[in-house]
């Protein structure tokens, strides 16, 4: 269930990011996940691990930079499951393309309900900005300051997507505030407040 309300200040949020073997949540595996939780408007405690998997396709590999070796020694879905179940219960999740992507998997592989509340960084960046072309994270990200020495990595990602929710969350809500005109007319022009 995507919530696109505003959102309060003082809400408990856990920024999900996962790095898989392919894009079938019912084929593929989960490899890495990373959460970091957000409490207060403070981003906090993170969560993260490889996970073991037999096999990791030479394709998947060129993106995330994960191999099977790598993964050998770390823990099984099974062994992940309850701590990540424990590490993520009572926050809203949020990720970047987490609607269309990683809500299959947490769904899946990690027993998450199909009806919890998340957010998408994804559909805000594209409600922002929508003369915009892109909107993968580097990009998102990049509109705000936000940079990473490193993407497609989960816990990179998830602490980067943190960063993102949150300047987001401060903007739309400025925009909220002051009918939304000068703020769109200054990020066009690339001048931010």
């Amino acid at each position: 269930m995507s919530t696109d309300q505003m959102i309060p200040r003082g809400g408990k949020f856990a920024v999900i990011d996962l790095e898989t073997t392919g894009f079938s949540h019912a084929h593929d595996s989960v490899v890495e996940v990373a959460a970091v939780k957000i409490s207060r408007g403070r981003i906090g405690p993170v969560f993260h691990t490889l996970i073991y998997t037999d096999t990791i396709p030479w394709y998947a590999s060129r993106v995330h930079g994960i191999y099977a070796h790598m993964v050998q020694d770390a823990p099984s879905l099974a062994e992940v499951r309850p701590l990540f179940q424990e590490f993520v219960r009572d926050h809203v999740l949020v990720g970047h393309n987490i609607v269309s992507f990683d809500l299959r998997f947490l769904c899946h592989a990690f027993g998450v309900a199909a009806d919890r509340p998340v957010i998408d960084t994804l559909r805000w960046s594209r409600q922002l900005f929508p003369h915009e072309r892109s909107h993968c994270l580097e990009r998102a990200a990049e509109r705000f300051g936000i940079t990473s020495s490193r993407f497609h990595r989960a816990r990179e990602d998830a602490l980067v997507t943190a960063r993102l929710f949150l300047a987001m969350r401060d903007h739309r809500a400025t925009l909220s505030r002051s009918g939304g005109k000068k703020e769109v007319k200054q990020w066009r022009s690339g001048r931010k407040n």
